[in-house]
């Protein structure tokens, strides 16, 4: 096989795990996008105190983004459309949430609106005598964030459906008639049998992951992991520029260069150089691009600190303003690598 088709089959192979990644990329700028338009149309919708149609573009939003930001929109548009319930759920997600990413102008933010509509609600405590480990508790299938722990919490009063998960067991269910007042209800976990009534994961071929929650001391949907990777990528490039270099002098170098005469050994040692030299430019330009791509394309830290007022703006997401981009363009040639671009 000649060094040209040895060169293009290498180029070949490295830009399909390029491409085949690209997917992926894809559907999570897709999703970013969606949620960027969804939050501002809540956003505007919520200005004109439309809040029938704004509640739902930020609760479809925050589906694609988990951002925080995003979550206390949703919890101040509830709370204005007077789903107090609702509001309630989600500023105990929003105290959460912030408290596990160290934001504690949100949590003291969320902990405000919370002690203002639990004045308006019954409260609830879930009582566990045989000491299952419970990983959920839901409500008219809602989460209520932490009430498998035995925390104190807010509910609708009339007649409420509780589902009741735990490791090893099957789901348990009551339905529970929670009554006005403010003395604390206690409502104790039913006989719960053996098994899982969870259904076994299985991803389509194609389908994007879903979201997960985010992770304690991470911001939901930074794209922080794929930045790092994008710059890991680039130091690779960066180290197999520099072998290509090395490489490449060695090739100028060697005794059979500019045609003149050598030994066996010197032109196979000159021809394992040459080979070197361009597959570590090849990497190099690969790695560099990539790594660009990467962090061009990772979703933007997601949420502004929140106010204490009660604006529809002060809670809003930060984005990446159009002007805050890059753009690099790799140059690479035998013997030598650079980068130029604008910021």
């Amino acid at each position: 096989m000649g060094f040209g088709t040895r060169t293009a089959t290498l180029l070949a192979l490295l830009g399909a795990g390029v491409l085949a990644s690209s997917p992926r990329v894809a559907r999570a700028q897709d999703r970013e996008v969606d949620a960027e338009r969804l939050f501002r149309e809540g956003q505007k919708l919520l200005e004109e105190r439309r809040f029938g149609e704004a509640c739902p573009k930020f609760e479809a939003a925050y589906n694609k983004d988990h951002s925080l930001g995003t979550l206390i929109n949703l919890a101040f548009c509830h709370k204005e459309q007077g789903a107090i319930w609702y509001a309630w759920l989600e500023f105990r997600e929003a105290e959460v949430k912030a408290t596990e990413l160290n934001r504690p102008d949100r949590r003291d933010f969320a902990k405000q609106r919370l002690a203002e509509l639990e004045k308006l609600l019954p409260k609830v405590v879930i009582d566990n005598p045989h000491k299952l480990v419970l990983t959920d508790v839901l409500v008219e299938d809602r989460k209520v964030w932490e009430a498998e722990r035995g925390a104190v919490f807010a509910a609708e009063a009339g007649q409420r459906r509780f589902i009741f998960k735990a490791r090893g067991k099957k789901n348990g269910e009551l339905l529970v008639n929670i009554a006005k007042g403010e003395k604390v209800q206690h409502v104790t976990v039913p006989d719960m049998g053996e098994g899982s009534d969870e259904p076994p994961k299985t991803e389509t071929p194609g389908d994007a992951p879903k979201s997960e929650p985010p992770p304690a001391g991470a911001e939901p949907s930074n794209g922080s992991t794929q930045r790092t990777i994008g710059w890991v990528a680039i130091g690779v490039g960066g180290v197999a520029a520099i072998l290509g270099s090395i490489e490449g002098i060695s090739t100028l170098n060697s005794p059979c260069s500019g045609g003149k005469t050598c030994s066996p050994d010197d032109k196979s040692s000159g021809n394992t150089s040459a080979t070197i030299s361009d597959i570590a430019f090849v990497v190099a330009g690969l790695g560099v691009v990539g790594g660009i791509a990467l962090i061009a394309t990772a979703p933007s830290s997601s949420a502004s600190p929140a106010s204490g007022s009660s604006s529809s703006s002060s809670s809003s997401r930060d984005r990446r303003r159009p002007h805050d981009t890059v753009t690099v363009t790799p140059k690479l040639g035998l013997g030598w690598a650079s980068l130029s671009g604008t910021f």
